[in-house]
């Protein structure tokens, strides 16, 4: 059955090499199979959200061959290929909205379509997005699938930035390739530090994009990635801001494969593990995570939204009453992450109230495990992760129901937690 069983856990003692970043291994394998050149990639995680983004670049025509943890890129994408395109991007966000826009690059019908969660989401941006380019997009209602043809006729667009930042990730990521310069104007732009690592991954592959304080892009055309490419992924701080929280609430973790100057925005988790009273300190280029004090805290989650989980659990564990804000960007994830936490939260006497972009958290030390509680992922990867912390220090098992979810982004989470 998809469910595990984990036993109470006393304390939290033990060290880990953290996995690489899915939302880096994804660009990364995009802008590979845009090359014509060699690319290596190493250290990426055999994650369900990074096996799509290969699946689809090989859709695409790209030829590579996988060594261990590593990718070597034969041949790019094939342009010259006139048939219809179908690719499914499984369940990843990601790859959905950025290779979209992948479509600006064929003149053919350009079909996109996915699995489970995704197919539930809107593509509202996507589909206005690539009309202002000048493509036709037959949708489902404005979600999955979409079905994208057309030629690109306009190079100046305007998209609306506040529900989520991956499209303009995908514009980004195309059009130094398209024929003539792109001028994109994005309002309201949330998740900012993920722009960054866009930005960030474009000049490791030599390619250009100025940027007017994250409100106007402008790419110039008709650019390529003229030399071998060879890119190390780094460790990715969303998977370790479970194991962070792990040891904040129980003992002791230290943490290896990060890197402290960063453009992912999750390594915030380090502020409010030391907001809580943790002691938090960089031994070389490990990271130790320390248990000391657990007290309320608030933060402002807006950029860094799938930090919810991992920071409604070490609210938990403090007694007494924090605030969040950002609760505006958990709607449209795997699931409506506010309701989410709310519902399974009250199984262990948490209570979290919703005031439109905030939640408050009334933490009671840890939740009451004292019977046996069935906690349900909701299918929903970081959900999965964050109620498998609530095993520590209770006193009865924890069950998690559809824990395989786990897969999307770290599928040897159960692992490691259980080495911590």
């Amino acid at each position: 059955m998809n469910e595990i069983l984990l036993s109470p856990k006393i304390d939290v003692l033990g060290r880990i090499v953290v996995p690489s970043s899915k939302s880096y291994a994804q660009r990364a394998i995009a802008l590979a199979g845009l090359s014509q050149r060699s690319v290596v990639i190493h250290r990426l995680v055999e994650s369900d959200d990074c096996i799509a983004a290969q699946s689809i670049i090989k859709a695409l025509g790209a030829e590579f061959k996988r060594e261990q943890d590593s990718l070597f890129l034969e041949k790019g994408i094939n342009f010259n290929n006139d048939l219809a395109i179908d690719i499914n991007c499984g369940e990843s966000g990601l790859s959905t909205r950025l290779f979209s826009a992948f479509s600006l690059l064929f003149n053919q019908p350009f079909k996109i379509n996915g699995e489970g969660s995704i197919t539930q989401r809107t593509m509202e941006m996507v589909i206005n997005g690539l009309s202002q380019f000048g493509k036709h997009i037959k949708s489902n209602e404005s979600k999955l699938p979409l079905i994208i043809s057309g030629d690109v006729k306009n190079y100046s667009v305007e998209i609306d930035g506040s529900i989520s930042s991956q499209f303009l990730t995908g514009l980004i990521t195309v059009a130094p390739f398209l024929n003539s310069d792109t001028e994109i104007i994005v309002n309201d732009l949330k998740s900012k530090p993920y722009i960054s690592m866009t930005l960030d991954l474009l000049k490791h592959f030599g390619l250009n994009c100025d940027n007017d304080n994250f409100k106007r892009f402008y790419i110039k055309g008709n650019q390529s990635i003229d030399l071998p490419i060879e890119y190390i992924v780094e460790g990715d701080w969303s998977a370790a801001s479970f194991m962070v929280v792990a040891g904040a609430i129980g003992g002791r973790v230290e943490l290896e494969g990060l890197k402290l100057n960063t453009q992912q925005g999750d390594i915030a988790i380090l502020d409010a593990a030391k907001q809580v009273g943790a002691i938090v300190r960089w031994e070389g280029e490990t990271l130790i995570v320390e248990k000391n004090m657990l007290q309320p805290f608030d933060f402002d989650a807006t950029e860094c939204p799938d930090l919810f989980p991992p920071l409604v659990v070490l609210a938990a564990y403090a007694r007494g009453k924090s605030t969040f804000k950002g609760v505006y960007r958990l709607k449209h994830k795997e699931s409506d992450r506010a309701i989410t936490l709310q519902q399974e939260c009250a199984k262990v006497g948490v209570t979290l109230e919703i005031n439109g972009d905030e939640m408050i958290v009334y933490g009671n030390g840890g939740g009451k495990v004292n019977e046996n509680i069935v906690f349900s992922s909701h299918n929903d990867h970081r959900i999965a992760m964050a109620m498998s912390l609530f095993s520590i220090g209770a006193e009865f098992p924890v069950k998690i129901s559809d824990a395989k979810a786990i897969d999307k982004s770290y599928p040897d989470f159960y692992i490691d937690f259980l080495t911590v």
